[in-house]
């Protein structure tokens, strides 16, 4: 049998999720999102963040990073991010190709996180060059691509930098719902986690916790609300029938599908990193604050488990020997475990 911690893409959807679908395949509605469906899944929004939003579904959160930031900062703008940060390493310029030109500051930062010291510094910098570009946007990921997670303290402070100089703000919330129910954020809302922490802007990502193909990005400062959508038709992410991504974002939402699903992913990523780290040999390499735990296995000692089918990568950015493992909300205590033990027998 396979067991795989490549990814939380890998996993299916949830059961809640594939069933609206179905739904709304059932009789005719409106397109172009005027369908009654995405008007649920706003109104659920500004329930969630307790106040008034408006909502862009898109299919992948490379397109919602983007998009978003595109809304928010002109061709000659300066978007800061963490060096590791996905909208950096992973998404292949999409930031520049929708803002037409603007250019991505990577800064490094401890365990995935930007630190405000190093933020306030580069935005200076960039801001006194007067050659570079001109200072327009910071993006913080939470939870982090480093498996770390910014409290809402911590992200309160570096989106004040970034608003004493000007600066938009946005969340990278690919796993959000991961951040928010970490220790980090024990008894946080959803809005202190992002708007009333300094966010205009979030991603909120639901394909890596059980949703088929869907994101929503979410506008709190409610004026860049037509820049966006005026990019979002233009670049082709204006579907003809919207419902179906609307009611994925719509039934993950409902009933804390969300919570819940992303709780049994943080459970199981704590499992597995106590699982492995009390093995000889074996090096957790970052803290472990939400559904991502990275190792340091030795090679022969990985390719023996992979061999017995537990797919997971490796991971070079942080070193020889170096691995990823990621849980997901239908990651089972009982695939973990199994891992463990599989493990535990080739360290020998």
């Amino acid at each position: 049998m396979t067991t795989d911690f490549r990814s939380d893409n890998t996993l299916g959807s949830s059961p809640e999720i594939t069933d609206a679908i179905v739904r709304a395949s059932t009789g005719a509605m409106a397109g172009y999102g005027n369908d009654p469906i995405t008007e649920l899944l706003r109104r659920r929004c500004c329930e969630i963040f307790e106040t008034d939003v408006a909502i862009f579904p898109v299919l992948t959160g490379t397109a919602g990073n983007a998009l978003a930031i595109a809304a928010m900062t002109p061709p000659w703008g300066a978007v800061f991010c963490h060096e590791d940060a996905h909208i950096q390493r992973d998404e292949l310029g999409a930031v520049e190709f929708y803002t037409g030109g603007a250019k991505l500051i990577p800064i490094p930062g401890t365990d995935g996180r930007l630190h405000a010291d190093a933020l306030g510094r580069s935005i200076a910098e960039i801001a006194e060059s007067r050659r570079t570009a001109v200072p327009a946007c910071v993006s913080l990921t939470n939870a982090t691509e480093a498996g770390t997670v910014y409290s809402a303290d911590e992200m309160r402070e570096l989106f004040a930098i970034a608003k004493r100089s000007g600066l938009r703000a946005h969340i990278d919330g690919a796993r959000f719902a991961n951040a928010l129910v970490s220790p980090k954020a024990a008894g946080v809302s959803p809005a202190d986690f992002s708007w009333r922490a300094g966010a205009d802007v979030l991603t909120l990502g639901g394909t890596k916790n059980g949703a088929l193909a869907a994101e929503v990005i979410v506008v709190f400062r409610k004026e860049l609300a037509g820049e966006l959508a005026i990019r979002y038709h233009r670049g082709g992410h204006r579907l003809s029938k919207m419902r179906f991504l609307s009611a994925q974002m719509e039934a993950y939402l409902r009933d804390d599908v969300w919570l819940r699903n992303a709780r049994n992913a943080n459970a199981m990523a704590t499992r597995l990193r106590d699982g492995i780290g009390a093995l000889p040999g074996i090096e957790i390499l970052r803290p472990v604050e939400a559904n991502i735990v990275f190792a340091r296995i030795p090679t022969k000692i990985a390719a023996a488990v992979q061999k017995d089918g537990f797919l997971f990568y490796d991971w070079p950015i942080f070193g020889a020997d170096a691995y990823r493992l990621v849980t997901g909300f239908s990651t089972t205590s009982a695939a973990v475990d199994a891992f463990v033990a599989a493990l535990r027998s080739a360290v020998g």
